[in-house]
């Protein structure tokens, strides 16, 4: 699945395979536009719906000659149907003036069947050997029971150059993975907005994409670019004694120690760098390599508060910040699951990306029961979990492995967006307990810190 991460956060692709059809191949678009009932919900003052029918409005206005353009709508005339979709204009039955025209008539009323809406588009189009685009907009999950991911994947196979984009408008975190997964098997391409803004920067990209002529066939794929190479910088392995590199603030020395090559914490509090009373929050006073570099903290450890929380990344005080966490969040009706995340704190603003690493995403439905996310958890009482937290120019990320392979041994490694800091924001640290008041203790063995240096 292609991803661009601008500034617009959205891209609605039409691009095409040019060498699979003939040069006079026609250009086909058929918009779906979720008009369900979530699409009352407001952005900065403004119904989604306005928005979109701002944004599509448009762009239907707006179509070049050779674009052949179909509309279609669901979930805007009852409140529990899932059969309420609606091709409101098939391939050039309509001028742009009435395209417009039925936007304007459309009231959200009910339900989000993406699957259903998927395969009527489909129907849309005369013959499967044009250059065929379906361009979803939608700010919610499937509500229908259906399988729009299969559909996105039929449509796709179905047809010479088909291609099924999804764009998510507001969208939560289950929902954009649902509408990632459909983009991904329709062989097109998920493009993310946020507000009205970036669906209206948008639209200019759109036209143009859609629009343009087919690309010549590309040229030999250059060689490759030679892999960074990386130098060890510092490494502890905690063989003996805390060593005199890490300072420990709000000390407490019954609850760490040094042996055994490891350094074991303890904690029953909540410890998190925007607590300034952390106990023992390890910092590390070296400087850090000049330029890019990773950072990896590798630990095992007892998660079985449901809070727990290990902390690692660049602190200097309780509101500056930036830095990676594994947690873990326990609730019950599939709401149990554990993640990484990269958290920037500048004077007390807090900018956060999440990724669920055990769950399928973060948020209830998308979970694992209690006993299910403990099960998990168990596994990584002796398989190293590596945290880690990386520099490149002024952009930070982190990733997070729990030592789970794919079947072919590739290692499963989860991935947050990156953040941007001008400065670095303190020193190297860590520390463990639990982000939120709960029972019990957490209990880390680290094995090692190591920071890389990483030039080209």
């Amino acid at each position: 699945m292609r991803f661009r991460a601008t500034f617009s956060a959205l891209v609605l692709s039409a691009g095409f395979a040019v060498a699979a059809l003939p040069a006079a191949a026609a250009t086909n678009v058929v918009y779906i536009l979720d008009a369900s009932n979530s699409m009352w919900g407001q952005i900065e003052g403004t119904a989604k719906i306005e928005t979109a029918r701002e944004v599509m409005g448009s762009l239907l206005a707006d179509v070049s000659e050779g674009t052949t353009v179909g509309l279609l709508a669901y979930g805007h005339r009852s409140e529990g149907a899932c059969d309420d979709i609606e091709v409101l204009s098939g391939l050039g039955a309509a001028t742009p003036e009435a395209l417009v025209a039925k936007l304007g008539e459309l009231k959200p009323k009910g339900k989000t069947p993406i699957a259903g809406a998927l395969k009527a588009a489909g129907g849309v189009f005369p013959t499967n050997d044009a250059n065929n685009n379906v361009i979803l907009i939608s700010d919610g999950i499937e509500t229908c029971s259906g399988d729009p991911c299969a559909v996105a994947s039929e449509l796709a196979t179905a047809g010479v150059d088909t291609k099924v984009h999804a764009v998510g408008f507001d969208v939560d975190s289950a929902a954009r993975e649902q509408l990632e997964c459909i983009a991904e098997k329709g062989n097109g391409s998920y493009y993310n907005a946020s507000n009205a803004d970036e669906l209206k920067v948008a639209l200019a990209e759109v036209t143009e994409v859609v629009e343009a002529a087919p690309e010549p066939a590309p040229e030999p794929e250059p060689e490759p670019e030679p892999e960074p190479v990386a130098t060890q910088f510092f490494f502890d392995d905690f063989e003996s004694e805390l060593s005199e590199d890490w300072v420990v603030n709000n000390p407490n020395p019954d609850a760490f120690i040094v042996e055994d090559s490891n350094l074991l914490m303890i904690n029953s509090a909540n410890a998190v760098f925007n607590n300034e009373n952390s106990q023992n929050l390890i910092v590390l006073k070296r400087d850090l390599p000049k330029g890019d570099w990773d950072a990896h903290m590798t630990f095992t450890g007892e998660f079985k508060t449901g809070k727990d929380s290990v902390t690692f990344g660049l602190y200097k005080d309780a509101k500056n910040y930036l830095t990676g966490q594994f947690w873990s969040n326990s609730g019950c009706c599939g709401c149990s699951h554990a993640g990484v995340g990269i958290y920037k704190n500048s004077n007390g603003t807090i900018t956060k990306f999440e990724r669920a690493i055990i769950g399928k995403s973060i948020g209830c439905g998308a979970g694992l029961n209690e006993a299910g996310l403990a099960a998990e958890l168990t596994e990584n009482e002796t398989r190293p979990v590596r945290l880690s937290i990386h520099k490149r120019g002024r952009s930070y990320h982190v990733t997070a492995d729990r030592g789970e392979r794919t079947e072919d041994g590739t290692p499963i490694i989860v991935e947050t967006d990156p953040l941007t800091s001008l400065r670095a924001p303190g020193d190297l640290a860590l520390v463990i307990g639990k982000w939120k008041q709960a029972d019990g203790e957490v209990l880390v063995n680290v094995d090692s810190v190591e920071i890389v240096s990483v030039s080209e």
